[in-house]
């Protein structure tokens, strides 16, 4: 082979690479989340959240990296809205209507009441909770509404809790028997029993204080880059269900697929 047919050759490779090589076009992707286990919570750790490494395996399947920083929520969303940074986690489309959003939700947030397998109460309205004692935990918002609007007058019958082990002290209560029930979310009580070792029927729902919402992994809207890392949520999360990668990372955090919700909500009642 002559100098020029070798040049030429090598010229081809290089030129080829570019087109075949996925990371010569990687973006490093910015994700904002406030600390919500298991959802997402500290970058550091060995398990910082199911969505940050559903996020993370999407991103590294197509060439991309993800750098997750840790903050107010609020900030993030107007970070996002800005332009600053490109996605934010456990964003929801009543209030921040103006991201782009992935078809699916990646799980759901519902203000629910939880009490032991043997409790015989089950939840109708607020004035109901002034007849048990109650957990919570303190500066949490679990309705907008008037779950809310009962905590905030700190009556004698409920329990707070404060810090970021305040969930797994309001479960130690219930099973204490020094509260009759305690207000939490499905997916959070689910990571909740996860991380402490607890069996999933450890407790029960005894009711619902608000319906469920969908929480996402939103983008910037009006940008073609970060419109562009919601298709690929769009379309890797149905190839990373039928293969069992979506439930491996779930099974991690005691999560279940949202998918039935997803459904169920979706279907004409």
């Amino acid at each position: 082979m002559n100098y020029y047919s070798f040049s030429f050759l090598g010229l081809c490779l290089v030129v080829g690479s570019l087109f075949t090589h996925k990371t010569v076009f990687a973006d490093t992707v910015s994700i904002w989340g406030e600390y919500h286990p298991p959802l997402n919570g500290d970058p550091t750790d060995a398990k910082p959240g199911f969505m940050i490494e559903i996020a993370q395996s999407i991103f590294e399947r197509n060439g991309h990296t993800m750098n997750y920083i840790l903050g107010p929520r609020s900030r993030g969303v107007k970070m996002v809205k800005d332009g600053d940074i490109d996605c934010v986690v456990n964003a929801k489309i009543k209030d921040h209507h103006f991201l782009a959003f992935p078809t699916e939700p990646w799980g759901y947030h519902a203000a629910t009441l939880f009490s032991l397998p043997s409790s015989s109460f089950k939840y109708k309205d607020i004035p109901q909770l002034k007849g048990v004692r109650l957990g919570a935990i303190a500066s949490t918002r679990y309705d907008n509404g008037s779950m809310d609007e009962y905590l905030k007058q700190s009556p004698n019958n409920v329990s707070f809790s404060h810090g970021k082990d305040a969930l797994t002290r309001q479960v130690r209560m219930l099973l204490k028997n020094r509260v009759e029930t305690i207000v939490s979310c499905p997916l959070l009580m689910r990571g909740q029993l996860k991380s402490m070792g607890l069996a999933s029927d450890s407790m029960k729902s005894v009711g619902e204080v608000k319906p469920f919402v969908g929480m996402y992994l939103a983008c910037g809207r009006g940008n073609k880059r970060t419109e562009g890392y919601v298709s690929l949520f769009n379309n890797a999360i149905p190839k990373m269900r039928a293969s069992g990668e979506l439930q491996k990372i779930l099974d991690k955090y005691g999560q279940i697929d949202w998918i039935d919700i997803y459904r169920s909500l979706a279907s004409p009642h």
